[in-house]
């Protein structure tokens, strides 16, 4: 939406004390709606019936109250039952783009300036109000913030309001643990994940020597690479000289692993134990997002990313191959994204590769493929 111009604004909801504000009659009466059996609805009524809750504090216990609200936390059943609640949410303001995860939800319009933005947003805020009310839900103002996106810097300000209040707008925000920034930039993740690596690397090298290489690898994985990876596809597609701090890291880590000085460079660990490079492990995740979609593994939104040759009425050698459509992106910043590179990813490939059709085997042939292909520029 930013590659074609104007401004994206969003507001970031909070809900307060979401799980534990469920009104049990409003969420059976949900239920109904989603063609689940009666006896299946009478199993959930049943689960969330006669719950108790008291404090005990040094021995001492408080009076046990019955709960009359809310969803057991911590279960997997809770925040299903949740996204179940709520999932008629977007029906109140279609005109807004919604995204939902458990009680994390945000929403989002385009449009030409900040203040037709803004008036959008507020209009929806009054419609997702009056839903709270009747879900018996309740949103946190204080907490929810709103942010404008845009390639350029302007400074008109334009204000959301939630029943009159004015909500702040923030020029970064924490979303599903990844900081996202009014320009995409993700410099300030990107900080956050060093200063995560640097910590965990520093534990790596003292207690190297005391591990197997493959209890090594396991450590690696579980502490360095995973900070590393977590949501890449969303915020890898930023510029190589943002991305090149964790380039760094990821070599001495690396180097650490193979207990080899910082001198030696990294290739030759690469092609000793078949690992892939910092390059090569963002085209992986890519590349292993972009199967999903292909095979209706990913979440339904991640379709809207990619558009298949064999779509299109003409057949070509493209085609024949598996190859997808790259869109047209007319800014640096467009060509940059997910639906350009992960693409431009997938085309690479060998057709003999992409007809796979199990996960767990696509990805060992994937690995295989780019670490033999794999050419070192030192």
């Amino acid at each position: 939406m930013v590659d074609k111009g104007g401004v994206v604004g969003a507001v970031f909801l909070d809900l307060r004390k979401a799980f534990d504000t469920v009104n049990h009659q409003v969420l059976i009466a949900k239920l109904s709606t989603f063609n689940f059996s009666p006896s299946a609805i009478k199993w959930i009524e049943s689960y969330l019936t006669g719950r108790t809750q008291y404090v005990s504090v040094n021995n001492h216990r408080s009076l046990v109250l019955n709960l009359r609200t809310g969803v057991p936390q911590g279960s997997i059943l809770g925040p299903l039952l949740f996204s179940l609640y709520i999932n008629d949410l977007p029906s109140v303001c279609p005109d807004i783009n919604t995204l939902m995860y458990a009680d994390d939800t945000v929403i989002y319009v385009h449009a030409k300036t900040k203040h037709l933005a803004a008036a959008k947003l507020t209009t929806a805020m009054d419609q997702i109000t009056n839903w709270l009310n009747r879900s018996c839900l309740q949103l946190n103002v204080d907490k929810t913030v709103g942010m404008f996106f845009t390639k350029r810097q302007c400074n008109i300000v334009s204000n959301i309001t939630i029943s009159g209040q004015n909500i702040s707008i923030v020029p970064q925000v924490k979303y599903l643990g990844v900081i996202i920034d009014s320009n995409l930039s993700f410099k300030a993740h990107i900080k956050k994940v060093c200063n995560r690596v640097k910590f965990s690397l520093a534990n790596f090298r003292y207690i190297r020597n005391a591990l197997t290489f493959n209890a090594a690898k396991l450590f690696m994985d579980a502490m360095i690479v995973s900070h590393l990876t977590y949501c890449l596809t969303s915020w890898g597609q930023t510029n190589s000289l943002s991305l090149k701090p964790l380039a760094t890291l990821y070599k001495k880590t690396l180097k650490a692993l193979d207990q080899k000085p910082n001198s030696l460079h990294h290739c030759i660990i690469l092609n000793n134990h078949k690992l892939l490079s910092w390059e090569d492990v963002i085209k992986y995740k890519n590349i292993c997002l972009v199967y999903k979609i292909l095979h209706n593994t990913a979440p339904a939104p991640f379709n809207s990313f990619i558009i298949q040759r064999n779509n299109s009425r003409q057949i070509t050698r493209s085609t024949t191959r598996g190859d997808l459509l790259i869109p047209f992106r007319k800014s640096t910043f467009g060509q940059l994204s997910f639906s350009v590179t992960a693409i431009q990813n997938w085309n690479s490939l060998p057709t003999t590769i992409k007809d796979i059709h199990t996960y767990s085997t696509f990805t060992i042939h994937l690995k295989n493929w780019l670490s033999d292909n794999y050419n070192c520029t030192h």
